[in-house]
């Protein structure tokens, strides 16, 4: 595929933004034109071309979306806040859950304090949803799990599979995923003890920003805690949570 011309890649970046909230500064042009030709060269297209599909085609534009938003993740990333986790911790939401490190690890922190929690994890990514449902991971993933957890909570694949582990199942058991677009979508009634949104709102202006952290606090339980990713604030943003210390929120 040809490099994308500066209209194009407005034309793809207003796209990204209007559906997902992410916001693409020029600095990620061969990001996009990356993850674009993965697309058109198994379609036999160009940029143009492709624009016109993911414009018509509701499928494609997931697909484009799914290229974009999917993100590097790992187990006990920025682990320091798992420490608001307790037993009161019924109901937990990791609302950008990738593929799944994320939601899998805060299920092992906490039967390891003696509850089991009801986890919500959700994404934007169909790909990223699908690796969490099958929890299957490459061992080159869990460098940051404990020996411990390791034997405790997940199974050592044999075979084709030596090189991999497995979730087990009665952790599987306590996350849910589902997809969810930040920017798009209505949360459930449910009300949740403690909210992860983290390492995602990097990606988005103050305007997103704003709509996204009004949204999911609305169906936090007051008293509770609002997780974000340590290089995430919420400075230049109204909201009604309390800072605590980086990353950490408090609804009031």
């Amino acid at each position: 595929m040809k490099k994308l011309t500066a209209r194009q890649f407005k034309r793809y970046c207003d796209i990204v933004y209007n559906e997902s909230g992410i916001n693409l500064t020029e600095d990620k042009w061969q990001l996009l034109h990356a993850r674009i030709g993965k697309r058109t060269r198994k379609l036999g297209v160009q940029a143009d071309k492709y624009l016109s599909i993911i414009e018509k085609d509701p499928d494609e534009l997931n697909l484009f979306l799914d290229a974009i938003s999917t993100n590097h993740t790992y187990f006990f990333r920025e682990s320091d806040s798992f420490k608001y986790l307790n037993q009161s911790c019924k109901n937990i939401w990791c609302a950008a859950s990738s593929s799944g490190e994320e939601p899998y690890s805060l299920a092992t922190y906490c039967l390891e304090l003696g509850f089991a929690p009801s986890i919500l994890a959700t994404d934007i990514s169909d790909s990223c949803l699908q690796k969490g449902r099958r929890a299957i991971y490459p061992k080159k993933c869990i460098s940051n799990i404990p020996n411990l957890t390791l034997r405790r909570y997940f199974q050592k694949g044999t075979g084709k599979w030596e090189d991999h582990v497995r979730v087990k199942q009665n952790i599987r058991r306590m996350v849910k995923f589902e997809k969810f677009n930040l920017l798009k979508d209505s949360p459930s009634s449910k009300i949740f003890d403690i909210i992860f949104c983290r390492n995602v709102m990097i990606y988005f202006d103050n305007p997103t920003k704003k709509a996204v952290v009004h949204k999911l606090s609305t169906v936090l339980k007051r008293g509770s805690y609002f997780i974000i990713g340590g290089a995430e604030s919420f400075s230049g943003i109204n909201h009604n949570l309390k800072y605590i210390e980086p990353s950490v929120y408090k609804k009031i």
